[in-house]
C-alpha cells in the first residue's frame, strides 16, 4: 500500500527534475563556467554515498601539490550568508561536515560557507585565485559549471536501481549521470572481485565516464583500547550517529565483536540536552567524526570512528593522475 501511495509523488517529482534539467540542457537556464580548476562532488541521491569524506580524501591527495579552497553550502547551520572559516567559527556557524573538515585541514584549505556558489567562487577568484577549487555537494546546483563532476553512487543501492522521492532517494534523474567525469562507485566490499566489477558495470550501460571502486576504511582501535571496548554489555555501550545509512559502520563493529546498543538519529542530527543526557546514561559512547563535533557536551567517555575512502585494485594512482590530467588545460 505503502508504494502505491508513493508511486504517483515519485513520478511527479521524476518529471520536475527532468524538466529542470532540461531547461539547463538547451539553456533556457544557464551555467557559468568556473574560471579556475575546480572539482563538483555530488550524487544522484539524498545521501549517504560519503560525499564528505571524498572531498576530504581529495584534499589528502592533492594538498602537497595545490593550494585548495572548499566550497560548501554548510547544510543545517545556524548562520545565514557567506562565511569565510576562521579559528572563531564553530560547528554551528559552518554545518557538521563543514566543521569536520575545517578542524582537521584549517591549515591546508580556505573553506567557504554559502548556499550561493556563484558568490563563493567570485570570492575565492579575488582571495585565492591559484587554488583548486572543491564543491561539496554541488551537482544538482547546475549554475556553476566545475572542471571536472566526480559522481559516488553506492554499491549494494547504486541509482539505477532506485527510485525518485519519496518512494526512492534519487533526488535527480538518473539521466544526469552523463554529465560525470567520473563515477565512484562507494561502499564496495574489500573483496570485491573483478567479476563483480564486470557485472555492475554492465548493468551501468555507461561506457564513456571513467569508473572506480572503493571501500569504506576504518581507522584501526588501539589492541587495548579495544579489549576495554569488548568489555561493555550492550546497556553499557552505545553507537550514536545521525548518518543517512549506518550498515557499513554496524557491519564493522560487529566484525570487532562489540556488543552495543544502537540510537541511530536523522541525517545531521543537532543533539538536544534530552539526547545529551540518553547517551550520558551509558558507560561509553560510539560515534563518528561527523557527529563528535556535535558532543561537545557529553559527559561520558566517547571514542570516535574514523573513516576514509579507500580506492580498490590499487587505482588511487590511476584516479589522481586522470583527475590531474582533466584538470589540466590543453
Amino acid at each position: 500500500m505503502k508504494s502505491i501511495v508513493l508511486f504517483i509523488p515519485a513520478k511527479i517529482y521524476q518529471a520536475i527534475v527532468f524538466f529542470r534539467n532540461f531547461l539547463f540542457d538547451v539553456g533556457i537556464f544557464t551555467s557559468v563556467k568556473v574560471n579556475q580548476p575546480s572539482i563538483c562532488v555530488g550524487n544522484l541521491t539524498a545521501g549517504g554515498t560519503g560525499k564528505t569524506p571524498m572531498v576530504e580524501k581529495l584534499i589528502e591527495l592533492f594538498k602537497a601539490h595545490r593550494s585548495i579552497a572548499v566550497i560548501s553550502r554548510g547544510y543545517k547551520r545556524k548562520s545565514t550568508g557567506m562565511i569565510i572559516a576562521a579559528e572563531e567559527h564553530g560547528v554551528t556557524d559552518l554545518g557538521d561536515e563543514p566543521f569536520q573538515m575545517w578542524k582537521k585541514f584549517k591549515s591546508d584549505i580556505a573553506l567557504v560557507i554559502d548556499s550561493n556558489r556563484n558568490r563563493a567562487v567570485n570570492y575565492l577568484y579575488e582571495k585565492h585565485p591559484e587554488s583548486l577549487i572543491l564543491f561539496d555537494d554541488a551537482f544538482q546546483h547546475r549554475k556553476i559549471k566545475a572542471s571536472i563532476n566526480l559522481l559516488l553512487t553506492t554499491f549494494n543501492n547504486p541509482f539505477f536501481r532506485d527510485d525518485y522521492l519519496p518512494m526512492g532517494s534519487l533526488r535527480d534523474h538518473k539521466n544526469q549521470v552523463a554529465r560525470a567525469d567520473v563515477l565512484v562507485v562507494t561502499k564496495c566490499s574489500p573483496n570485491l572481485s573483478k567479476s563483480d566489477v564486470e557485472r555492475f558495470k554492465s548493468q551501468l550501460k555507461i561506457a564513456s565516464t571513467q569508473i572506480y571502486f572503493c571501500s569504506l576504511k576504518y581507522q584501526e582501535i588501539a589492541l587495548e583500547q579495544l579489549k576495554a571496548l569488548r568489555l561493555y554489555k550492550k546497556n553499557e555501550l552505545v553507537l550514536a550517529t545521525g548518518l543517512a545509512s549506518t550498515t557499513e559502520l554496524e557491519a564493522h563493529l560487529d566484525a570487532l565483536k562489540l556488543k552495543y546498543t544502537l540510537l541511530k538519529f536523522p541525517d545531521h542530527h543537532n543533539y538536544t540536552e534530552k539526547d545529551l543526557q540518553t547517551l550520558n546514561a551509558f558507560k561509553c559512547v560510539l560515534t563518528t567524526e561527523k557527529d563528535e563535533v556535535k558532543l561537545s557536551g557529553l559527559k561520558t567517555k566517547m571514542t570516535v570512528l574514523k573513516v576514509a575512502h579507500h580506492f580498490l585494485f590499487d587505482q588511487e594512482g590511476e584516479f589522481m593522475a586522470n583527475i590531474n590530467a582533466k584538470l589540466t588545460p590543453n
